[in-house]
């Protein structure tokens, strides 16, 4: 594989979750919205199922990248919570075009929080990848087990600045208990 091709996986998955990154959700009408923080920190790797292919149209395609929790805060209004980073999954799939230097991703991670589980899906978008970018996208959460009927909703941005990669996540969560 050339360089170019694995210094792009590997800034790629710096970017989207090996720096810690924040989220907030809106949510729908009907229930009390709170403040929703999400904050991880990690590795990332390939592992048993990820794919990497390059179209001969100069498309990228990294498909079942994973990540691995070391740290996670969720804070749900006032309470925070520390969920086993062992509970935590996540797989990114990654289409970069080389000819406009965009990047795609989306990301599916789930976890275990306050007796039940939280699973998250995020799609982004990166311009001017390969030199300083940002971009953004959005993701939506939904709960099962004791989090049955639990929605988060907002915005994701990220910059790759002179001081390093950045995510945010930003909006409420809704119907926690």
């Amino acid at each position: 594989m050339n360089r170019k091709i694995l210094f792009t996986v590997l800034v790629l998955a710096a970017v989207l979750v090996a720096t810690p990154y924040i989220g907030i959700a809106h949510a729908g009408k009907g229930q009390t919205k709170q403040y929703y923080e999400f904050f991880l920190q990690g590795t990332s790797g390939a592992g048993p199922d990820t794919t990497i292919k390059l179209t001969k149209d100069n498309i990228l395609q990294i498909r079942n990248y994973v990540y691995t929790a070391s740290f996670i805060e969720v804070t749900v209004g006032e309470t925070i919570y520390h969920p086993d980073p062992a509970s935590y999954t996540c797989t990114m799939d990654f289409t970069l075009d080389e000819n406009t230097a965009t990047l795609y991703a989306r990301i599916h991670e789930t976890f275990t929080v306050a007796g039940g589980t939280i699973s998250q899906q995020t799609a982004e978008v990166v311009t001017d990848y390969g030199t300083l970018f940002n971009g953004g996208g959005n993701f939506v959460g939904f709960g099962s087990g004791t989090l049955e009927g639990v929605k988060i909703q907002g915005t994701t941005s990220f910059a790759m600045t002179t001081l390093g990669p950045g995510l945010d996540r930003v909006g409420t969560v809704m119907g926690w208990p």
